[in-house]
């Protein structure tokens, strides 16, 4: 291996474990203009300075007839207009956002024929509170599978019907929408990129891997230890974000080469979910990819689907004795569905990412404190 290959894997995987403590801090509170959330200006500095460091490796605009690359780019869609390119990260937020900010809502208010809000048709998608659940079940799934410094991996399992119900579930939000469905769901392996733009990929990379390195230093001894949590009650950062530290100076003064922890040690990202593991008579069982299928047929068994409201129906209101169904904006709904493509597009067998670039953060924010919090604050679960 030459001497070049070994700096840009070295480059990789102090990317990964920075990216992956600014990632499991979740509020980015270093961002802020004035002190707050307990942070010193000096941390803040150094986790700006981190941040920096690691934005570095964003790659250029995608370009016109590029290949998604699903380290940053949504896999499932391209963007929107006349040009076929890939759609960023942030792009896709960006988007999302406008329209969350644009959406007139599911109700309208009327006088006949009883004074109350009513349902619109082709604005409103009404949901069975219980398929409700099965639905933003994988929003917190697809969170993990994109977070910053995430390492690359090949989906080897047998997901194929998993993926394929996911679609199903898109498409029935979007045909209770009135919308068609976009593309046919695959029937072989993901046709994305198989070469992904590694965060190694810079100009001048030993100079920007020591930078790298510096930054990451800097940042994450500036932090409180568990013994300061227990003994003193500083809970300025998330506990699972001093472990990253401790990992990522391991890592730097090359006492370990651990860079990246699931949940749980027994998780396989390739044939596992990422979101913990069952505990069967005190031993660790990580739950397949595949078992949430379960979810999803058992809903189809039950004859659970989205719809359009009925004429005159008015707003649901679970106080009303009326706990059975929920109701959603045809924007909201149209989103959900998108993100369900994305999700059955990364687990569809044979899908391959390699490490998911820093820009997924502000994505994965946005899935699980944005719109994914919305819509799981629905149901009474």
């Amino acid at each position: 291996m030459s001497g070049q290959m070994q700096l840009a894997d070295a480059y990789d995987l102090v990317y990964s474990a920075a990216a992956r403590m600014m990632w499991v801090e979740e509020t980015r509170v270093w961002r802020l203009d004035s002190p707050g959330g307990g942070w010193p200006e000096e941390r803040r500095a150094a986790w700006r300075e981190l941040e920096a460091a690691l934005s570095v490796s964003e790659a250029p605009e995608p370009q016109a007839g590029e290949p998604s690359d699903p380290v940053r780019h949504l896999i499932s869609r391209r963007a929107a207009g006349p040009v076929d390119r890939p759609i960023t990260f942030a792009e896709a937020v960006a988007e999302w956002t406008a329209r969350l900010i644009e959406d007139p809502g599911p109700y309208e208010p009327r006088m006949e024929p009883y004074p109350d809000d009513y349902m619109v048709p082709g604005r409103t998608v009404v949901i069975p509170e219980g398929h409700m659940m099965v639905l933003c079940r994988p929003l917190d799934e697809l969170v993990h599978r994109l977070a910053a410094g995430r390492p690359a991996v090949t989906i080897g399992a047998d997901t194929a019907e998993l993926s394929r119900l996911l679609h199903e579930a898109a498409d029935e939000l979007r045909a209770a929408i009135g919308k068609p469905t976009p593309t046919p769901h695959p029937v072989g392996t993901v046709d994305v990129a198989r070469v992904f733009h590694r965060p190694s990929d810079v100009d001048d990379l030993q100079t920007r891997y020591e930078t790298m390195s510096r930054a990451a230093w800097r940042a994450s001894e500036n932090l409180p230890s568990l013994k300061d949590m227990r003994d003193h009650g500083d809970f300025s950062v998330n506990p699972a974000t001093t472990i990253a530290a401790d990992d990522l100076q391991n890592l730097l003064a090359g006492r370990s080469g651990l860079y990246w922890r699931e949940r749980h040690e027994t998780i396989d990202p390739r044939v596992h979910t990422l979101l913990g593991v069952a505990w069967t008579e005190g031993r660790p069982d990580p739950r397949p990819i595949t078992g949430t299928a379960k979810g999803f047929v058992r809903s189809v068994e039950l004859g659970r689907k989205p719809r359009a409201p009925h004429a005159d129906e008015r707003r649901i209101f679970r106080e009303k004795g009326n706990p059975e169904d929920v109701a959603i904006s045809a924007v909201r709904a149209e989103i959900l569905a998108e993100l369900l493509d994305e999700y059955a597009a990364r687990i569809h067998p044979g899908a391959q990412c390699g490490v998911v670039h820093l820009s997924a953060y502000d994505l994965t924010d946005f899935i699980a404190q944005g719109i994914g919090r919305e819509l799981r604050e629905t149901y009474g679960f």
